[in-house]
């Protein structure tokens, strides 16, 4: 069965981020985001782009930028709430 593409939105002022990944609708904090994509906390302030299925995340005030594809960022998501996020 196809799925729609991925979409993100980021909400109060930066600090929320809601995923749409492989059919799926995930709510994140962006300090969680951070975590998942291997990052320390930071400031407020992230852009993303959507290519297709690759997914970049622009961490502007610690000039840090992470991409990787729905698929991989799902199973992350899968996995970090099955440990108990």
């Amino acid at each position: 069965m196809a799925h729609a593409p991925p979409s993100a939105l980021i909400t109060d002022k930066g600090e929320r981020v809601l995923l749409r990944l492989e059919g799926h609708v995930y709510e994140l904090t962006q300090g969680a985001l951070r975590t998942l994509l291997g990052l320390p906390a930071g400031s407020a302030g992230l852009g993303i782009s959507i290519d297709g299925e690759r997914l970049r995340f622009e961490f502007a005030a610690d000039q840090r930028t992470i991409e990787l594809s729905a698929g991989q960022l799902r199973r992350r998501l899968v996995k970090q709430l099955a440990t108990g996020m």
